[in-house]
């Protein structure tokens, strides 16, 4: 089986949890046995035997704040790419074509296409809508209303089936986009075993220049609006309101288009000196912060399994979760046992479940025991065999 993944990013050009899906579900699906090439926006110098990489002209996979152009020229990066995609598929006899964003693969025609949505058009805008008051991602918000619901709803109904790592993602595809409940597949997202998961968390710690003595309370995403970090800013300002934050670490990974008005809230909310923004961390510094990492936060309000809460938890911190559709639901990893769920958007009992796990050294190492027994379920050589036989399923159909 000949298999060619289309990906909008891909190591090392990589702005959130579709590049290093992408990475680990092809890496695991030739440890299969199946012979895999990606293609994906990157510097072409950086290809190689299993990633072509094509020139972004737009902010397409920038990590940083941009500016509203280089976001609506997405629109022709995207145009272009598709025209490139075609060429590719029409030069090689690739079996599946397996489209992992459909923001950049809407257009694209092969016999047997699938297409994995990890959030929707309709996700995206019903959380900028409810965003930050004056704080608005234009760019964003034209491309998601225009070229990239065409492109998602077009490339939804050339495919054979779809994937989606997380049941929320399902049933909007369902309920909203009216897609057959029988074309829509849920495949959850894996974890990898942290490469530092051998040393303590003090060493971690040591590593990453924070006193072994203090706790840390870490979180890293993607500076956009769904990712709800203001709501995380305003539970640490409670929580420093009350002396909570005396003799902790705080670290903030990541940036994007939020960043400045993160920090303007930070300073306006008298923790700027409690709260380190790190910026984007390199594989090896963000495997170490989520070694040292004694809690892990993710606040935002849609989310479709997102691979840093399997990561965090492997890691062996103890994770507090907003309680939104996607992983991971009470049903899945057990609230109060293995996970802190919250309501999203709630940031008095976001600082109530920080600090339960500050305040109860019990509480927080039977989270982080548990929730790491709980990740090491989810193994990303099972995400490649169950895809694998959604790829047989369409070859057989």
């Amino acid at each position: 089986m000949k298999v060619l993944m289309v990906t909008r990013e891909f190591p090392p050009y990589v702005v959130g949890g579709v590049g290093t899906h992408t990475l680990h579900l092809s890496q695991a699906v030739q440890r299969a046995g199946v012979d895999v090439n990606v293609i994906s926006f990157g510097s072409p110098k950086a290809s190689s035997g299993l990633v072509r990489f094509v020139h972004p002209k737009s902010s397409i996979i920038s990590r940083s704040a941009y500016g509203t152009g280089h976001d609506l020229a997405i629109i022709y990066d995207i145009v272009r790419y598709g025209k490139i995609l075609r060429s590719v598929v029409a030069k090689n006899d690739y079996n599946i074509v397996h489209v992992q964003e459909p923001y950049v693969g809407g257009f694209l025609r092969a016999e047997n296409k699938i297409t994995t949505v990890h959030d929707t058009s309709y996700g995206e805008l019903r959380s900028m809508a409810t965003g930050p008051s004056g704080v608005r991602e234009i760019g964003k918000i034209a491309f998601y209303s225009t070229l990239g619901f065409i492109e998602e709803y077009a490339s939804l109904a050339s495919s054979k089936a779809i994937i989606t790592p997380a049941p929320n993602i399902r049933s909007e595809l369902v309920e909203k986009y009216r897609i057959g409940a029988d074309k829509v597949i849920t495949v959850m997202n894996g974890a990898s075993e942290n490469t530092f998961s051998a040393i303590s968390k003090q060493e971690a710690k040591r590593s990453v220049n924070i006193d072994p003595a203090k706790a840390l309370v870490f979180t890293t995403a993607r500076h956009i609006t769904r990712k709800r970090l203001d709501v995380l800013l305003v539970a640490l300002s409670r929580l420093n309101d009350e002396g909570m934050l005396n003799g902790v670490e705080v670290r903030i990974g990541g940036d994007g288009p939020l960043r400045s008005y993160l920090e303007r809230l930070a300073e306006s909310l008298g923790i700027a000196s409690k709260v380190h923004f790190t910026g984007w961390l390199s594989d090896d510094q963000l495997s170490l912060h989520l070694r040292a990492s004694d809690i892990f936060v993710v606040c935002s309000e849609y989310e479709a399994s997102p691979i840093a809460v399997l990561e965090a938890m492997i890691s062996g911190a103890a994770v507090v979760c907003t309680n939104i559709q996607g992983f991971p639901a009470p049903s899945l990893a057990k609230a109060g046992v293995e996970i802190l769920l919250v309501p999203p958007r709630h940031a008095h009992a976001l600082a109530t479940a920080i600090r339960r796990l500050l305040t109860d050294r019990g509480l927080r190492d039977g989270i982080s025991t548990n929730g790491a027994r709980f990740a090491a379920q989810y193994t990303w050589d099972k995400v490649a065999k169950r895809t694998i036989g959604v790829y047989e399923a369409c070859l057989a159909q």
